[in-house]
């Protein structure tokens, strides 16, 4: 038999046992709930706002915030295209009518978002207000490009290169050089008429990694036959061939999202797509707004393990026009939420 002192220690332990199982998981909870506080980035409020004399196809929207304080910003106009800016303003330009979601994340964590309605442009009534300039299809940061207009009649010039708020030249063909990596509006208005305004857009690349040389080459010394007296001279009649251009395949955006896909099943890898690159798989690659390697993009898809993780993807591609390689994209990726992301 147990005598009522045996029976209280017994009792006591049992009591003692279910105490501490009750305060182990609240402790751990307000451990989570620490860390994630301590963690946290304290967003600031800030707003953003379209701003178009006209919200049609073709024209340009300027999207305004009154964010003050910033190390740096990423839109993403809605329609896959995006850019890096340094200051709180952007231009862009719609080319299918829809509803637009426009997201400014500043400094890579907080996000403001507004929404904007773009209808189909009417016909021009005027064919004289057409506007006609030469631009290239992309650039690289730190190196001038070279923009200019053609227009008939045109005597003054407005240009906005899509980096700042401000008109950046005034010349019939002036040179600008980029700042910031991403794809660019560029817009002219010529004889200070807003109808007369022409639109195009350009990829800025990030400035090109130098090569680095291990050793330096050998300079070999080769010592010339002297000709005979009387003799005319030596001429170099072989002719150096060039290389044949080499096209890359033809891939659409939606054959690109499906290899994408297939890395996150594991069934293709990054070699997969040189072809496509010829052969350069360093190509930068904008993914939700962050510049990465096409190689660090495609060990995202991959740490996926599998496309039912992903909730929804989409491609934009920029190519070469002469050889068709892929020279920038744009991957817009949404993954679904699991039971630890949602905690943790």
């Amino acid at each position: 038999m147990i005598n009522n002192k045996n029976r209280y220690i017994l009792n006591k332990r049992v009591d003692d046992r279910a105490i501490i199982a009750m305060i182990v998981p609240a402790v751990l909870a307000l451990l989570i709930m620490a860390w994630r506080s301590t963690n946290r980035t304290v967003c600031v409020p800030f707003t953003v706002t379209a701003r178009s004399a006209h919200y049609f196809t073709g024209e340009v929207v300027r999207f305004e915030s009154n964010i003050r304080e910033f190390q740096t910003l990423q839109w993403d106009f809605g329609d896959e295209q995006g850019n890096d800016a340094k200051i709180s303003s952007a231009v862009h330009s719609y080319d299918a009518p829809g509803d637009y979601t426009v997201a400014l994340t500043v400094n890579g964590e907080c996000t403001e978002y507004a929404r904007v309605t773009i209808l189909a442009a009417p016909a021009v009534a005027n064919p004289r207000l057409a506007v006609t300039f030469v631009a290239p299809q992309s650039a690289e940061v730190g190196k001038p490009v070279l923009f200019s207009d053609t227009t008939v009649g045109a005597t003054r010039w407005e240009w906005r290169f899509g980096e700042t708020a401000t008109v950046d030249a005034t010349d019939r063909s002036p040179k600008y050089t980029y700042s910031t990596p991403g794809l660019k509006t560029v817009t002219v208005v010529i004889n200070n008429d807003e109808r007369q305004m022409g639109i195009a857009k350009i990829y800025v690349n990030p400035p090109a990694t130098p090569k680095r040389r291990d050793r330096p080459e050998r300079q070999v010394m080769v010592a010339a036959n002297k000709p005979a007296p009387g003799a005319p001279p030596a001429t170099d009649s072989v002719k150096k061939e060039e290389p044949p251009l080499v096209k890359a395949p033809e891939i659409s955006n939606e054959q690109f999202e499906a290899q994408l896909r297939a890395v996150a099943n594991k069934q293709k890898t990054a070699d997969s797509f040189s072809p496509y690159f010829g052969g350069n798989l360093n190509v930068e690659a904008n993914l939700n707004g962050k510049m990465m390697p096409f190689t660090e993009l495609c060990n995202k898809f991959s740490s996926l393990k599998s496309e039912k993780k992903i909730k929804k993807l989409s491609v934009q591609l920029v190519k070469n026009d002469k050889t068709n390689c892929i020279i920038a994209l744009f991957v817009n990726l949404k993954e679904k939420e699991g039971l630890f992301s949602k905690i943790f």
